[in-house]
């Protein structure tokens, strides 16, 4: 039953991820009980009670946004912080059960990952070359409203799913013995992508293909240069927020899109709230409820606040939301993920960098952090990547 399960997880990845990206919450939930159970079969369980350093730092961040939960004006805060739980304890569980698999296994969920994945990416474009006659159809949306679905979140929630799903895919190609065709998974997807209206997606497919070069010249070079960013990111993401928004005016400048335009407005007014609470933050998840002070956007006047349920900045959302306590724990947790990429071996590494590149550009450009569908997506695409870099240390 469990394998059964398990074989069935890896193939609807890639369909869910097309059709219904919404629901990939029950897709972590399922894959966290199987590793779960999985661990329990095995007696494996003392794999994930070990204290490291970032299971402590995790577990920290996860007191914080609890304790910020208490001043925090969203009725949603603490069930918030229950759906970051499940998605770090499925990342824990699940690298732990997928760790101690054997060969066999791991080359058949690969196997079935990248059938559920090529038709998963095949159903989107269709989806995408007939104006998605099956979300209409499933939500009942009226011919007069294609605009608003076309232009909306619909297309470009799975267009970003995809772009972190990529990166495991190539690798997992990789290691079945087909380079040449494993270049073509992330280029022809970067392909797909121009018709597209999520620039972010675009962005993401960009950052992992030019970290991805990058990487096959020098990982070590490559890490320490995304170390430094993040650091920088962190650091530096409040100033720049004001000073674009502020003295440059970037808001209004004819060099950006409307949407990059709306951007930084947006980061300029979560900027300024986040200064009001430097330490501790407005509370986790303040950023959909914070009280409004009557500003209205220029760009998209959604009701009385400048901010719409979120800073569409992963940094900013953590600086605003849980202050330089939970900005200090993200950066450790992010410079231990990213310093993990070395222990994978050099062929697998530049994937790994690949993936991290296109979450942070995404990340830093489009939806809130901790939404459900959207942290499911960077575990899903971290498990499989995971999953596939085991397979070379099993055969290499």
């Amino acid at each position: 039953m469990l394998r059964t399960l398990a074989g069935a997880a890896a193939l609807l990845l890639g369909p869910l991820a097309a059709v219904a990206p919404r629901g990939l919450p029950v897709w972590a939930i399922l894959v966290l009980l199987l590793s779960l159970a999985g661990l329990a079969q095995r007696g494996a369980f003392g794999r994930i009670l070990r204290l490291t350093p970032p299971v402590a730092a995790v577990t920290a961040f996860l007191a914080l946004a609890l304790a910020s939960s208490l001043w925090s004006p969203s009725a949603r805060a603490a069930a918030t912080v229950g759906e970051i739980g499940y998605i770090a304890l499925g990342a824990l569980a699940g690298g732990a059960w997928i760790a101690g698999m054997p060969a066999a296994e791991l080359r058949r969920l690969a196997k079935l990952f990248l059938a559920g994945g090529l038709a998963g990416g095949l159903l989107f474009a269709v989806e995408a070359a007939l104006d998605f006659p099956l979300n209409r159809w499933w939500n009942g949306v009226p011919d007069d409203q294609l605009p608003n679905l076309l232009n909306g979140n619909v297309p470009k929630r799975t267009a970003a799913l995809l772009c972190l799903l990529v990166w495991p895919a190539a690798l997992a190609v990789d290691r079945f013995g087909r380079r040449a065709l494993a270049m073509l998974v992330p280029v022809g997807y970067a392909l797909a992508c121009l018709p597209l209206t999520s620039r972010s997606a675009m962005l993401g497919i960009a950052a992992g293909l030019v970290t991805l070069a990058a990487a096959r010249a020098s990982a070590r070079w490559t890490r320490r240069l995304f170390a430094a960013a993040v650091s920088a990111a962190f650091l530096l993401v409040l100033p720049a927020a004001l000073l674009f928004s502020g003295p440059l005016d970037l808001d209004h400048s004819p060099l950006l899109f409307r949407s990059a335009q709306h951007r930084v407005e947006i980061w300029g007014h979560a900027a300024e709230r986040a200064l009001r609470t430097p330490v501790f933050g407005q509370g986790i998840d303040a950023s959909r409820s914070l009280p409004p002070e009557g500003a209205v956007s220029e760009f998209s006047p959604i009701g009385d606040s400048l901010l719409p349920l979120h800073p569409h900045n992963a940094f900013l959302q953590v600086w605003l939301e849980t202050g330089a306590v939970g900005a200090a724990l993200a950066l450790a947790v992010l410079l231990m993920l990213l310093a993990a990429t070395a222990r994978l071996d050099r062929h697998a590494q530049p994937f790994a960098l690949a993936l991290f590149a296109a979450a942070l550009a995404m990340g830093s450009t489009a939806y809130g952090i901790w939404q459900p569908w959207w942290m499911s997506g960077f575990l899903a695409a971290a498990l499989m990547l995971r999953l596939a870099a085991r397979i070379g240390e099993q055969t290499r």
